[in-house]
């Protein structure tokens, strides 16, 4: 069940996924979909998708054709500000530093 949610969140992240679709696709409930992701990855959903949104958006910005706008859509944020806000605060600097 937790290896069906993970590649859901791998080859979906760019959509606008919660708990609870990622649990309805898995058919179980999001709250135990929420204690498998404690139990077996010491992390929340959340947490979770977020890291693969970053990994992506960290191998995106090696691309410099693509804008922060770009990128932000691309690995499922519509606020491209709030998209470097979480960026900064998961990397410790700003997307346009980062691809300095």
């Amino acid at each position: 069940m937790l290896g069906e949610a993970v590649y859901i969140i791998q080859n979906q992240y760019s959509e606008n996924l919660t708990l609870d679709d990622v649990a309805r696709q898995v058919f179980i409930s999001p709250y135990y979909l929420s204690h498998l992701f404690r139990e077996e990855l010491g992390v929340t959903f959340l947490e979770y998708l977020t890291r693969i949104r970053m990994e992506e958006a960290k191998r995106l910005l090696c691309d410099r054709s693509l804008t922060i706008l770009d990128i932000s859509a691309r690995v499922g944020y519509e606020d491209p500000s709030y998209f470097s806000k979480v960026f900064k605060k998961n990397t410790g600097v700003s997307p346009n530093q980062y691809r300095k």
